[in-house]
């Protein structure tokens, strides 16, 4: 039931409600890995003590990262008053780093490699031939 919760907040999270097309894709399985390596990355960037880049920032020089990501996450930092979590882990504590626990079509669940029962669901999206990270945490 969780799943389904931090499902359906990711897409009211992305505006993603009724802003659904149906287009012809390439036929290829999901590069999962893209959303590992982008959690993972940021949790080093999160770690790192000596970085002067906002959240927003770090996600806008990410290139396997979606417009619609960056923007969502830019107008939900903006118009939230007092923010006393990470919107992208959804959470204010995480763990050192991520592997797969589950896929589910476009959808990726992530477990702590450090604490597993801290699990995260990622969004990936296809445009072309290439896979980018379409949403996480909130």
């Amino acid at each position: 039931m969780r799943i389904v919760t931090k499902l359906f907040g990711l897409t009211i999270f992305l505006g993603l409600a009724g802003d659904f097309k149906l287009e012809q894709r390439p036929n290829s399985d999901p590069r999962y890995d893209v959303a590992v390596r982008f959690i993972n990355d940021y949790v080093d960037f999160l770690s790192e003590k000596n970085s002067d880049l906002e959240i927003t920032e770090w996600v806008q020089q990410q290139s396997t990262v979606t417009h619609r990501f960056k923007s969502g996450l830019q107008k939900f930092i903006e118009e939230t008053e007092f923010l006393d979590f990470d919107p992208i882990l959804d959470s204010q504590d995480y763990p050192e780093g991520f592997k797969i626990d589950k896929t589910a079509s476009e959808f990726v669940i992530v477990k702590g490699t450090d604490w597993p029962e801290f699990k995260l669901v990622l969004k990936l999206d296809q445009q072309g031939e290439q896979w980018f990270v379409d949403g996480s945490g909130v």
